[in-house]
């Protein structure tokens, strides 16, 4: 039996997960969503039709915002004996890898390529399953053999249009964790404009275009969201305000009041109510 690690990974709310590829060759395949890895001083868009390479000793760190569709992820992870063993005497497979210019591909959408790696993908994961099957050690060779070879060719075919992912998407979902991870702080579209090398402008446009709401109102409907867990948690609203990043009770009353139809204080004796049952 070929050594090997297959996991398929769900993700369906915010997460942040760092990725290690130790002594391994890393393909992770996405299946379905959008998120970012961060390698170093490079982010990578991590989504759908987007093969991800990482060598032995690389690592990245995956962030997703969980604010749209699950990010759905297969890692398939090659040690160099594995490889070897993967390998005939005219297409040496590590070897290959180490030519390889790229750490992250994009396969078209109407890629057969990529078609091929994702149910290739699919069943490496199935393949503990089929132990007692007939010929399991040469089926599970000529799979894994597959699929190597097709992320080889995606790397080859590539050149013309690597990593060519909407910089929209690639953009807002690092704003989406960005205001997350600020929202105590002053946000306002200048500062993300400082922060993105993008133009407040072309941020509002496409916030409101991909969202159907402004960067202001998702910026307070994030604090409100985060204020109605702490009120939840039966914290005096007095810090509540304060905790959720409004800079002024006044600010937070009306706030909450246009959103919800209800003041603060409504909200924290309905919350006591219903826990009283």
């Amino acid at each position: 039996m070929l050594n090997y690690t297959a996991t398929h990974y769900l993700f369906e709310h915010s997460t942040v997960r760092e990725f290690f590829s130790g002594p391994c060759y890393n393909l992770l395949l996405v299946m379905r969503g959008v998120g970012i890895f961060r390698c170093g001083d490079a982010v990578l868009p991590a989504q759908e039709h987007n093969l991800i390479i990482f060598k032995p000793g690389e690592s990245g760190r995956l962030e997703f915002a969980g604010l749209h569709a699950p990010l759905e992820l297969i890692r398939i992870q090659l040690p160099p004996e594995t490889l070897a063993a993967l390998s005939d005497d005219s297409t040496l497979l590590e070897a290959c890898f180490n030519v390889v210019p790229f750490r992250q591909v994009a396969v078209r959408p109407d890629s057969e390529i990529y078609m091929l790696l994702k149910n290739l993908a699919r069943k490496i994961v199935m393949l503990p399953n089929e132990t007692n099957q007939f010929g399991t050690s040469l089926f599970e060779h000529g799979i894994l053999q597959m699929f190597v070879v097709l992320a080889l060719r995606a790397c080859i075919h590539a050149e013309s249009h690597t990593a060519t992912v909407s910089r929209h998407h690639l953009m807002l979902d690092e704003v989406f964790l960005y205001i997350q991870a600020h929202l105590t702080e002053e946000l306002t579209l200048e500062r993300l404009e400082k922060e993105f090398f993008v133009s407040h402008e072309h941020i509002a446009r496409e916030f409101k275009r991909q969202t159907g709401q402004t960067v202001h109102h998702y910026i307070v409907k994030a604090r409100l969201d985060r204020c109605c867990k702490l009120i939840e948690q039966g914290l005096p609203l007095t810090e509540v305000y304060k905790m959720g990043g409004f800079g002024g009770y006044n600010h937070f009353f009306r706030a909450f009041k246009k959103e919800y139809g209800m003041t603060p204080s409504e909200y924290f004796k309905t919350t006591k109510q219903d826990a009283r049952g």
